[in-house]
């Protein structure tokens, strides 16, 4: 099956991604038929701001409906951006909430004004409280993290602080490679300051490498910085195209993949040493109609 997750479009992102599958109903008034409709279908990437969700049922351009999640027993106004692809009698289509503050997903995503100084992006589970939050990890903790599996967090639903782990979800999109080939997680050694606008820190974290027209590839990071990675492949990539990364890779959760480009390409082994900067993904202010490009950037 093609992937259907892939980058929609080229530009900044306004918010994390999360491909993750989410039974949900759309209803409202067809108005190019003249009457009601309520289908079921589900999500196949959530973000702060709208979704990518499959229907059995033609919708029109900004045809504005319901969005409600029966197992969440939650809701959303939103408006149908476009149609992103269809396979067979599936439809996928771009939607964006009317209402910025909506939250049908019960998740929490962290702006991300900030993701530059983060080195990690996990979707974490309250494991008292059952809340989902898309963490931006820092260096300690994803030590933490790599080291026992789970982080210590503030739970503002709690209201304490509680053991944090990595969500997994059945159904979550698949993935071409299968599960078994991901790699074990160590942990990450810092290295010694460097001049450099991001220091660089060892390790053997597997992060997933994904990149249009190629099936993902599950490899090894060498180090990560703030600004990206360097992972050892079997595959060469061309300097300046563009990938996503998912790190760290979690062949049973739910991974989180960031936009980013090649910058380095060396020989090495029978290998090669790529470099992978990622690409700047500061929120931006804008009027409430996005682009199909847009919409889950």
């Amino acid at each position: 099956m093609r992937d259907r997750t892939r980058t929609l479009g080229d530009g900044i992102r306004r918010s994390d991604r999360v491909p993750i599958f989410i039974p949900i109903e759309a209803i409202g008034m067809d108005l190019v038929r003249g009457r009601p409709f309520r289908v079921r279908g589900k999500t196949i990437l959530v973000s702060r701001h709208g979704a990518a969700i499959t229907l059995s049922y033609a919708l029109a351009t900004d045809q504005e409906m319901t969005i409600r999640c029966p197992d969440l027993n939650t809701e959303a106004e939103a408006r149908v951006v476009g149609l992103i692809d269809a396979e067979s009698k599936e439809l996928i289509y771009g939607v964006a909430f009317l209402d910025p503050a909506s939250n049908p997903w019960n998740i929490h995503f962290p702006a991300l004004t900030d993701s530059e100084e983060v080195l990690a992006r996990i979707l974490m589970l309250c494991s008292s409280c059952q809340t989902l939050e898309v963490m931006h990890l820092d260096e300690i903790e994803l030590q933490v993290f790599q080291a026992n599996g789970r982080i210590q967090r503030f739970c503002k639903s709690c209201l304490a602080t509680t053991a944090w782990k990595h969500m997994v979800e059945d159904t979550v999109c698949p993935r071409v490679l299968s599960p078994d080939k991901a790699i074990p997680h160590k942990v990450i050694q810092p290295t010694p300051r460097e001049k450099r606008k991001h220091n660089r820190i060892k390790t053997s974290i597997s992060a997933c490498i994904r990149q249009l027209g190629f099936p993902d590839e599950i490899v090894v990071c060498e180090n990560l910085s703030r600004g990206g990675i360097r992972f050892i492949s079997s595959r060469l990539y061309a300097t300046d195209s563009r990938i996503e990364v998912a790190v760290p890779f979690l062949s049973q959760g739910v991974n989180i993949f960031v936009p980013s480009h090649i910058v380095h390409v060396q020989e090495y082994e029978g290998s090669f040493k790529i470099g992978a900067a990622y690409i700047q993904t500061r929120g931006r202010k804008g009027s409430s109609k996005h682009t199909k490009a847009q919409l889950l950037r």
